[in-house]
């Protein structure tokens, strides 16, 4: 059907050649008609002809055979992290502009990042400071490809710059939310690294990524070291929580409970390290007059701290 006002009208016709279930040709006729400056049903046509034929098929195995002198054994670490070299500041600068260049989705950039991770893992502290003060600038697309490398580098040195960004102000505060939670996935952490963070838990208004991301790598720390309670650093990180408990956990209003909340949930993350504080966090859940949020709080804070501490002596009996 066609009516009076259409202006285009189109046709296709196909003509298919199947044997076995193979399609081996097809062969597709399309006509069309313009008719907008014609009368009586003339005009503009045009006709496009197309064939398409199957020449060959081939068998393919699901596995490619591979010649057993390619094969040789690695560890599953990145080549790159085996690599020892010498990398300076200004390579890394460079690589930074590089990065600023490249398109933001591209294969290069991908590359380009992976390579600006490993070689800040290489740069001292001073080296570091140095490049924050020449390199913090934003690309074209407002992106800061340091910012977003340093959370990946996981070196003290990296920590350590990435605590005075934070303490400094300068960052927005999603990025200061993206650095403290990249501390809980930091595989080796070390009591430098802790020593640094601890002051911030004290900071005004210290949130609770702060609290969460701190406790967490204490606790990886402390998993990994077997007399972490001896640790000043981590003696600095337990007395900061001690002393938030105020004792027996008593608040006074909502603000109040829901910072000790907090405080007794990164108890619970930091585990091992928090076992000395197990009298007050027993006194916490078994005083009646605290909430009932608070005293079940207190009682999670047990969740990682070992049986060796008495758990359940600690705990008071039918109550």
């Amino acid at each position: 059907f066609q009516s009076e006002h259409q202006i285009l009208s189109s046709k296709l016709e196909c003509v298919q050649n199947i044997k076995d279930g193979i399609l081996e040709e097809a062969k597709c006729t399309e006509t069309s008609l313009v008719t907008q400056f014609s009368q009586n049903g003339n005009g503009a046509t045009t006709q496009t002809q197309s064939l398409l034929k199957l020449f060959q098929v081939e068998t393919e195995s699901l596995y490619a055979k591979v010649d057993s002198k390619d094969l040789y054994v690695t560890s599953m670490l990145y080549e790159r992290e085996e690599m020892e070299r010498e990398v300076t500041g200004g390579e890394v600068t460079e690589l930074l502009w590089k990065l600023c260049l490249a398109h933001s989705v591209s294969f290069e950039a991908a590359d380009l990042f992976m390579t600006l991770v490993f070689e800040l893992r290489h740069l001292s502290l001073e080296a570091l400071k140095v490049l924050w003060q020449k390199s913090s600038f934003k690309c074209r697309d407002n992106w800061q490809p340091l910012i977003d490398a340093l959370p990946s580098c996981a070196t003290e040195a990296c920590v350590v710059l990435m605590k005075e960004i934070i303490a400094s102000g300068e960052l927005e505060e999603d990025k200061v939310e993206y650095f403290f939670w990249s501390f809980s996935f930091i595989s080796k952490p070390t009591s430098g690294m802790i020593e640094s963070l601890a002051p911030l838990l004290k900071a005004p208004g210290a949130s609770q990524s702060c609290f969460l991301g701190l406790t967490a790598l204490l606790h990886r720390f402390c998993s990994a070291e077997t007399s972490c309670a001896d640790v000043p650093a981590v003696q600095i990180v337990i007395r900061t929580l001690g002393k938030f408990l105020g004792g027996n956990c008593t608040v006074q209003d909502s603000e109040q409970l829901n910072k000790m909340q907090l405080v007794l949930k990164a108890i619970g993350n930091a585990g091992l390290a928090a076992a000395s504080l197990s009298p007050v966090l027993s006194l916490c859940a078994s005083l009646r007059s605290n909430q009932i949020e608070i005293r079940l709080a207190a009682i999670q804070a047990f969740r990682r701290i070992p049986c060796s501490a008495r758990v359940s002596d600690l705990l008071p009996a039918g109550d």
